[in-house]
């Protein structure tokens, strides 16, 4: 999908947080939704990681950068002063963002998660995503280069 979750580095004024301002609405067809834009990321994740064993990794682009994140119930997902329902997950799974072809380039950002960022570089990048029966590999490189930035397994 286009929009993080969770940005890491340019889009931390929108994306699913705008800056913890659970006010916003998205729009889903044509009319504000019911939910703020955390909620609806709340919902999003339930159906991904609480009521699947499918999803293991959510791959976006809209930041200008490379990073991937560990998504697990040990991370922290919300503004300081939530009053709302806190969603617990129930197992871990990876967002991996590749907008490091386009310009300009976003530095990383201090956000509740940022201790879960593995990863982070705005140097160009290509992810290679392998997968063998129910191991699934990672490994990403600079393209002009051939550098490689990170390689990493996916966790079942």
């Amino acid at each position: 999908m286009h929009t993080p979750m969770f940005p890491n580095g340019g889009h931390s004024g929108d994306d699913m947080w705008y800056s913890g301002n659970n006010k916003i609405r998205p729009r889903i067809a044509g009319k504000d939704s019911d939910f703020g834009i955390i909620e609806r990321r709340d919902q999003m994740l339930e159906v991904m990681v609480n009521q699947s064993k499918k999803v293991r990794a959510v791959l976006t682009g809209d930041e200008h950068n490379y990073n991937h994140l560990v998504i697990n119930p040990e991370m922290e997902m919300y503004p300081e002063k939530w009053d709302k329902k806190r969603l617990k997950l129930n197992r871990t799974i990876y967002q991996i963002n590749n907008g490091a072809a386009g310009a300009p380039y976003y530095a990383q950002e201090v956000l509740p998660w940022s201790r879960f960022c593995n990863s982070f570089t705005t140097r160009n990048a290509l992810v290679f995503i392998t997968v063998d029966g129910e191991k699934i590999s990672v490994q990403t490189i600079n393209p002009d280069t051939l550098e490689e930035i990170e390689t990493f397994e996916i966790e079942p």
